[in-house]
């Protein structure tokens, strides 16, 4: 597969000129602010990573809103998807959480109580987590740490208004190493599959999307990775910017799908397609979530993030046609008024 986006410059922009588009790579320094005295409350950014493995899926999200930070983490048994832990946290105006300047620069870090998340870019992502997990009122500490090597992704640059930038890094079914402690039991992390989402954004005041990611190595041995989004980045003809394909490190663009969820997404299935044709075909099967409602009045946000496993085919030009048999990933519906 030759690679089909451009290289991406060093800088957002240059003056007032955004370098709008969509490149192989992440952008050094995605330098994006918003004007005014309330600037900081309507600049939206996070960090999310992901590792699957044969045995288990672990996520987290490091998410500064201005006026709120959110952090949550959570860690699933996928031989029994019942078996999940999770931690969350909300602090004031964002206290005790920092996003680095750059999804390949500088450092992340949550440090509230007894919850601490790291993640500094030193040519890879070097991850350090040490948190309290909770189930059915009992409470494990996960720690240990992680290293991510960067491939190839998508990079985005998107105008959602003229003056309303918005910028993400995705990738997927990056390497991993790493080990984890949870309660009395070693977890390695070795040869499992990372996916991210590094998201700097000036967010519209009522935003939606509907997102969904796959890390998986397929019988033939490839890793193929998985970002599928709709109603957030969307171009002219309601496409969203950000899918692709990963296939062993490197990426390729792909056009609209649409997202069918049914009454209850955290039970039933969701269907997920092209919106030309039947290049890609694809069910998620949800088999645990976390959510979160929040109504404050003058913000709110309504979010499912489902876990399961995904079902389908992907054929797109230039790959063998890639046949998905239940690798385990993230499905995920959210309104946000912020």
């Amino acid at each position: 597969m030759t690679h089909t986006l451009p290289d991406p410059p060093e800088t957002a922009r240059r003056g007032r000129t955004y370098h709008w588009g969509r490149y192989r790579m992440p952008i050094a320094r995605p330098a994006i602010r918003a004007g005014g005295r309330l600037g900081r409350f309507r600049l939206k950014e996070w960090s999310f990573i992901s590792v699957t493995t044969d045995d288990w899926f672990l996520a987290f999200a490091l998410v500064h809103l201005g006026y709120l930070g959110n952090v949550f983490a959570y860690l699933v048994d996928r031989h029994d998807p019942s078996r999940a832990w999770e931690h969350e946290a909300l602090t004031p105006f964002g206290a005790g959480l920092r996003i680095a300047p750059s999804s390949v620069g500088g450092r992340s870090r949550f440090d509230w109580g007894r919850a601490h998340v790291d993640v500094r870019w030193t040519g890879a992502w070097e991850v350090q987590l040490d948190l309290p997990l909770s189930r059915r009122g009992a409470a494990e500490r996960l720690h240990g740490a992680f290293r991510v090597e960067p491939e190839e992704a998508l990079a985005l640059l998107h105008p959602l208004r003229p003056t309303r930038p918005a910028y993400t890094h995705k990738a997927a079914a990056m390497p991993v190493r790493g080990l984890v402690r949870f309660g009395g039991e070693e977890i390695s992390l070795d040869g499992g599959l990372a996916a991210l989402d590094w998201t700097r954004s000036v967010a519209l005041r009522d935003t939606r999307w509907k997102w969904g990611s796959i890390a998986a190595r397929l019988q033939d041995g490839r890793r193929v990775g998985l970002n599928l989004s709709a109603e957030v980045y969307d171009d002219e003809t309601g496409s969203s910017r950000e899918n692709a394909l990963f296939v062993d490190g490197r990426v390729l663009p792909l056009a609209g799908v649409d997202f069918d969820l049914q009454l209850e997404p955290t039970r039933d299935p969701w269907r997920v397609y092209s919106r030309r044709d039947r290049s890609i075909d694809l069910v998620f099967r949800p088999a645990g979530f976390r959510a979160q409602r929040l109504d404050l009045r003058l913000i709110r946000s309504d979010f499912v993030q489902a876990f399961g496993t995904w079902e389908g085919t992907v054929a797109v030009d230039g790959v063998s046609p890639i046949r998905l048999e239940s690798p385990f990933g993230v499905a995920e519906d959210h309104y946000a008024r912020w």
